[in-house]
């Protein structure tokens, strides 16, 4: 599966589930909510689906994003301004938990379990199209 479906998946589930997870965030908008201090739960998020992602820190320490294959990416897709960030060291891991929004536990586990879900009715509707294809071409 494709990072770009991957982050599509997340950002409209967050805004699907937003009402019942909203005690803890100000913004509807996953843009909004994943620029503005909690990055890093978006980075969490797809380590889950891409165990090759290394987290990133911008060079400012405002922002944190995900790298795979060698291609940085956050909530808005790939990052075009590569040059800006750096491999996350020890230190900027102390400074994300020190300053950045983490999720509630209950909230992590409503809206991790809503991804995982839709992720893998997406990748059912992959399979039906990719063996619909396949006799297609037999």
């Amino acid at each position: 599966m494709a990072v770009l479906d991957v982050i599509e998946v997340i950002n409209k589930t967050y805004e699907d589930i937003y009402e019942l997870i909203k005690e803890n965030f100000t913004y509807r908008s996953s843009e909004l909510n994943f620029t503005n201090g909690y990055c890093y739960e978006y980075f969490i998020i797809l380590k889950k689906f891409f165990s090759t992602a290394v987290l990133v820190m911008q060079n400012d320490k405002m922002h944190c994003a995900t790298l795979i294959d060698d291609k940085i990416y956050d909530v808005n897709g790939i990052r075009e301004d590569k040059e800006n960030f750096h491999i996350a060291t020890k230190y900027d891991l102390e400074y994300i938990h020190r300053y950045y929004g983490i999720f509630a536990l209950t909230t992590r586990e409503k809206f991790y379990k809503e991804v995982t879900i839709n992720i893998y009715n997406l990748n059912k509707g992959y399979s039906k199209k990719l063996s619909k294809s396949k006799k297609n071409i037999v």
